[in-house]
């Protein structure tokens, strides 16, 4: 797996999903728009490690303010070990920690530190996911062309699922 030199990313998927995530906290951070994110980050000096197979990427939220890095943290005060990245990415795009809660009591990831780290980092995800209401007129416009899209995203997919069955044998 090669990394991507502009962003500093790997081309794995759930990489990519947390330098996203990251940047997204980061304009959050930066910006102080947003209260509520404002205070769950106040006065905090967290350190939130991810890592699966072939990836690492940390967190950190120092004083108010936030950073990311590739690579594996010295002193991460919570560490999600993901079984695979794939994994990582569907348990974060849900955004459910009750599905969190499963993936640990099913073994797909292994927590070490501070769980109460992990409801504190849902509440920051929830923020990060809010769209702001300069954007929302546009995705109310999007929201039925997607809707109009997606039978044929399906239709496209089962295709691709027949063509790689063929292929196979």
């Amino acid at each position: 797996m090669f990394t991507i030199p502009v962003i500093n990313v790997k081309t794995n998927p759930l990489d990519a999903l947390l330098a996203l995530l990251g940047l997204r906290l980061q304009n959050l951070a930066k910006n102080r728009d947003n209260e509520t994110f404002n205070n769950l980050i106040k006065d905090r000096n967290v350190c939130i490690q991810f890592v699966a197979p072939e990836m690492a990427r940390y967190f950190r939220f120092e004083n108010s303010h936030f950073g990311q890095s590739l690579g594996t943290a010295h002193n991460a005060d919570l560490t999600i070990d993901f079984k695979d990245a794939m994994t990582g990415v569907q348990l974060l795009t849900k955004g459910d920690i009750t599905a969190f809660m499963t993936a640990i009591q099913d073994g797909d990831i292994t927590i070490t530190g501070d769980y109460k780290l992990l409801l504190w980092f849902a509440s920051i995800g929830k923020q990060a996911a809010s769209v702001p209401e300069a954007y929302q007129p546009y995705l109310d416009q999007v929201k039925p062309l997607v809707a109009i899209a997606k039978p044929y995203a399906q239709n496209a997919k089962e295709l691709l699922g027949n063509l790689k069955q063929k292929l196979q044998k």
